[in-house]
Formats: C-alpha cells, structure tokens, sequence
C-alpha cells in the first residue's frame, strides 16, 4: 500500500530571491562581526576597569550599532520604487519580489499567437496548379482560383469563431461575394470534425434542386493528400509548395472537393473520392509595436525566445 504522505499532493513553496539571500549572508556575516566586536569590548572592558557588566552593556551597544536596521527599509523604499515606476506603464506587480526578478532577468520567453502577433488570420496566398498567387488586398480573382475559395468556405462553419476560419470567409465574402460560389442557402447534412487520427475537416452539402451531395475538406496538407490518395510524384510537388509557403511563415492549409451520389452518406470522410484544389497560406500579423520592443530587449541584453 502507498504512505499517506505519498497520497498527498506537492506543494508549491516561494523561493527566496536572490536579493533577499545575499541580504541574508550580509546580516549574518555583520552579525558575527557584531558578536565578536561584542565580546573583545566585554573582555577589554573587564579587564581595563573591572566592571564585566559594564562591560558587556557596552559590547551590547557596540554590536546593536554595528548591525544595519535600515536594511529592510531601503530595500523595500526601492522595490516600491520600481513597482511606481512600473505602474506608470499601466502594469500591475502583485508581488514586490517580482520588481527584482524583472530587472535581473537575461532571457524572455514569450508566446507568440496573441502576444507577438494580433491573433487575427489573413489568407495571403493560393496555390493552385503549381502557381501562386497573392491576395492580400485582392478584391476580385481569377477564374481558376474561384473553386478553391469556394470550397475551403464550404469546408467552414457557416458562422465561423475560429480565426481560420474567419479569414477565409472574409477572403470569400471580399472576392466572391457577387459571384454564384458563395451558397448560403445549402443544406449542411453531415460534419466529419478533426480527429488525431486524421487532422482535417469535411463538410456533406445538399445543393437545392441537385441529387448529389458536395463535399468540401480542408486541413494539413498531409492529411488532405491522404484523403486524395496522391501518388509519390504528385506528393512531392505538393510538399514543396507548402515548405515554399511555410519558409515565409505562413500556416498552410490544403482544400479538396468531392462529388458523392448514393443516397446514405457514409461514416468516415476515407469513403469519399477527394481531388486535391489547392492550398491556402494564412498569416497571422504581426502587431506594430513588436519590433522595436524586440529591438529594445536586445539593446538591453535580454534574449528574446518564441
């Protein structure tokens, strides 16, 4: 049977700071200077005239002055200094320790989602055929673009959350609004979700007056290559458009369609016949202020890690 102690769960405990240990070894090393002082005016004083009570209220005096009361009140004048200082940034420190940590520190571990970036996706480019364009600010596309677009929407929830998915609705809602690719008035009859076993979604559509059912997928371009069942060459010439998208930053996501005529739709989206579209390459902007805080951390000596 396991102790009771080992049932027991850890606990947390604060760490002295180094300011507050190396405080510590001066009072302690002060102190014995204190004591030792202490006890040669004890022993000279007795000596010299006599009187060891004398003596030793004097030593008692002499090691009192020699150790430093204002000690705690300096250190904690100047940690609230810096949590002033601090809050005139518009940040709050809950725990004074934390002041000295921040001026100590040589390393900044960061996130990178909603911290350096704006946490707000942005389809920038499509890669369709082996050719790809940029459509960051694009109002209209080419005709060959327009099934991708439309798919990679019909592969989102109608009313999306997930900044994916926002970005590519308003790439669609920007670029074909006024076209006949954006089919609000579908019917969504069945949801395949992501799973660790297959990292893409598809969505079953019935389109008004038609009997067959549309699918549209989109998610990591290995797992929609595995769904199209590409063959060794086509994967290669895949692959490298997404290293060509990923090498400048871009999250790469691949969109496929397929067509599906039996009346019973079946469970796993593996059962459909997919063909690959394209890929998308979303970015995630980075906010204005980051650089120079960057650059500032550099000047400083401070490591920044993502």
């Amino acid at each position: 049977r396991a102790s009771s102690s080992s049932s027991r769960s850890p606990r947390i405990t604060t760490e002295k700071t180094p300011l507050q240990r190396e405080t510590g070894r001066i009072v302690r090393r002060l102190g014995v200077v204190g004591l030792t002082v202490c006890a040669l005016v004890v022993v000279f004083y007795a000596r010299s005239r006599g009187d060891f009570l004398q003596g030793l209220l004097a030593g008692l005096a002499v090691a009192m002055s020699v150790l430093p009361e204002e000690f705690p009140v300096v250190l904690t004048v100047f940690l609230a200094l810096g949590a002033w200082r601090i809050s005139r940034k518009k940040v709050l420190t809950r725990r004074i320790p934390a002041i000295e940590a921040l001026g100590a520190a040589t390393v900044l571990c960061v996130d990178k989602t909603g911290t350096l970036t704006l946490n707000r996706m942005a389809v920038t480019r499509l890669a369709v055929g082996g050719a790809t364009s940029d459509v960051s600010d694009a109002q209209t596309l080419p005709e060959e673009l327009h099934e991708m677009v439309e798919f990679a929407v019909l592969a989102s929830q109608k009313t999306p959350f997930d900044p994916m998915e926002l970005a590519i609705r308003e790439l669609g809602l920007r670029t074909l609004g006024r076209t006949e690719h954006l089919h609000d008035d579908w019917e969504l009859l069945k949801e395949y979700p992501l799973s660790p076993a297959l990292l893409a979604v598809s969505h079953a559509w019935k389109a008004r007056n038609q009997d067959d059912f549309v699918i549209a997928a989109k998610g990591a371009p290995e797992a929609i290559a595995d769904l199209c069942h590409l063959d060794p060459g086509e994967l290669r010439s895949l692959f490298v458009q997404v290293e060509t998208l990923a090498s400048d930053g871009l999250r790469v996501l691949a969109v496929a369609k397929a067509i599906f005529h039996p009346a019973t739709l079946p469970s796993q989206s593996h059962d459909f016949d997919f063909e690959l579209l394209g890929l998308l390459g979303l970015e995630d902007p980075i906010r204005p202020s980051v650089p120079a805080a960057i650059q500032e951390c550099r000047t400083a000596g401070v490591r920044v890690v993502m």
